[in-house]
């Protein structure tokens, strides 16, 4: 007669995620970049990469918030970010490509069609953008997520993120001067204390 098991003896071990292949990384960002319309593509990166087990939700909060703070397009900064921190400096240039080439077929083929009409696209083509723009929107806010988990958690976090708004979208103060104040604040209000 054989011992009897416990649920936790006769569960299977967790197995680790295995790590991205190369093809895995281009094939992930040429379908985020096939479904990321509307400036949505943080969001369907982290969902992608939650499915694959391949980052967390902190992890992505951290490049996301790197990709915004360093100059360029968002898109290919959280590309080229996440496909370094996967697999190196192939993984950011598979994950460039990836979410670059997409878009540019589709921009080449719109273009090529809309040049030879004359004024421009019909209006119910243009209505049909307007909203779009509202739902993209949406998709961008389900992005930031994340980063307002991350943010909630940090000391003085959401005031600084407040603050920051306010100084931006209203006062409509220089970004960078902006930026380099609250980097300031934050090291000032988070520097290790002795014996941390």
């Amino acid at each position: 007669m054989s011992a009897p098991t416990t649920p936790a003896a006769s569960a299977a071990p967790a197995t680790p995620t295995p790590p991205p292949t190369p093809a895995g990384m281009l094939r992930l960002f040429v379908g985020v970049a096939l479904v990321g319309i509307g400036g949505g593509l943080p969001a369907h990166t982290r969902r992608a990469l939650n499915a694959r087990g391949w980052m967390t939700d902190a992890e992505f909060a951290e490049a996301y918030t790197l990709a915004q703070l360093t100059p360029g397009p968002n898109a290919v900064n959280l590309a080229a970010m996440i496909g370094a921190r996967l697999l190196g400096g192939a993984g950011a240039a598979l994950a460039v490509v990836g979410i670059l080439t997409p878009g540019l077929i589709a921009m080449l083929t719109v273009t090529a069609v809309t040049l030879g009409l004359p004024g421009g696209l019909p209006s119910g083509v243009q209505s049909g953008l307007r909203g779009a723009a509202c739902a993209a929107l949406g998709v961008m806010l389900t992005a930031a997520l994340p980063v307002l988990k991350v943010t909630a958690g940090i000391r003085f976090g959401p005031t600084l993120a407040v603050i920051t708004f306010l100084l931006l979208a209203v006062l409509r103060a220089d970004l960078l001067l902006v930026l380099a104040g609250t980097v300031i604040v934050g090291l000032i209000l988070h520097r290790p204390r002795s014996g941390e």
